[in-house]
């Protein structure tokens, strides 16, 4: 296939005001294509990217579908990339000032990202992102298998952070079964940290040591850390209504089966919520 270019296609209800608010936040208006009374055209960032806005008949007859209440639903979120933070606060300001709606005020996202979430006139939702490669999560090998784990802790952020990062805490949940335990542990939480764990049966028929040191940490938000077998583990934590998400995700390895490791890491951050929510 042969395509040059892509155009992102959008009803409005009224294209002489959804013109002012695209002119307005610094999109440029290309009066030599499209530019009548029922259309519009606009262009977006150095690559010239082609934003058509469709008075909503022409566009239905176009797609010979219904379109969608913005007010109720979103089809598609359009993202656009931003090179500085101010950017973003900017974008932000010109947005509400055009008429645009924040449905996302200007925040990090994941310890990695700056952005923004705005909608036009018509409800169609924009999100512009600054990104900080310097602090961008390691990626995960792929050329080993990742396995995801999860779960919901009915606390605060504050709390939930502490008790997963604390020693005193940890050698308290810190155990896939009631046969296990963790009798010491050390953690220097920074980038470059080590962290050692010390995990035995407490019939001390068998142990070993959990250790790595930290490539990212973000209070509250998130941590990354490497294995002493060179594996890399993501940690992500997230405000959710119910209260802080934890998603781990973590390259697999090789001597027992991916079934029983995910099981394993599950069984433990099981353990940490009931810990959490218990004291």
């Amino acid at each position: 296939m042969s395509t040059k270019e892509i155009w992102i296609n959008l009803p409005v209800k009224d294209v002489a005001k959804s013109k002012e608010f695209y002119k307005a936040i610094g999109f440029v208006h290309n009066t030599t294509h499209g530019d009548t009374k029922d259309s519009a055209c606009f262009l977006i960032g150095e690559k010239n990217n082609v934003l058509m806005l469709f008075q909503e008949d022409v566009f239905k007859n176009f797609t010979k579908n219904q379109l969608t209440d913005t007010s109720q639903s979103s089809e598609v979120l359009l993202s656009f990339d931003a090179e500085t933070r101010s950017e973003v606060d900017d974008m932000a300001i010109k947005a509400e000032t055009a008429g645009g709606k924040l449905f996302s005020k200007p925040e990090e996202i994941q310890g990695w990202m700056y952005g923004c979430g705005f909608s036009d006139i018509d409800g169609h939702r924009w999100n512009m992102l600054h990104m900080d490669n310097n602090k961008m999560p390691q990626p995960i090998n792929s050329n080993k298998e990742c396995l995801i784990v999860h779960t919901t802790i009915n606390a605060t952020a504050e709390k939930v952070w502490d008790y997963f990062t604390h020693p005193e805490h940890i050698i308290n949940w810190n155990n896939a079964s009631d046969e296990w335990h963790t009798p010491h542990a050390v953690n220097d939480l920074k980038v470059g940290g080590k962290f050692h764990l010390r995990m035995e049966a407490k019939d001390g028929s068998s142990g070993f040591d959990f250790e790595g040191h930290y490539t990212h940490v973000k209070l509250e938000e998130d941590i990354a850390y490497t294995l002493v077998d060179s594996r890399k583990v993501n940690i992500h934590f997230e405000k959710v209504e119910e209260g802080i998400k934890i998603t781990e995700s973590f390259e697999a390895e090789t001597d027992h089966s991916t079934e029983l490791q995910k099981q394993g890491w599950q069984a433990i951050l099981n353990n940490f919520k009931k810990y959490t929510e218990n004291n």
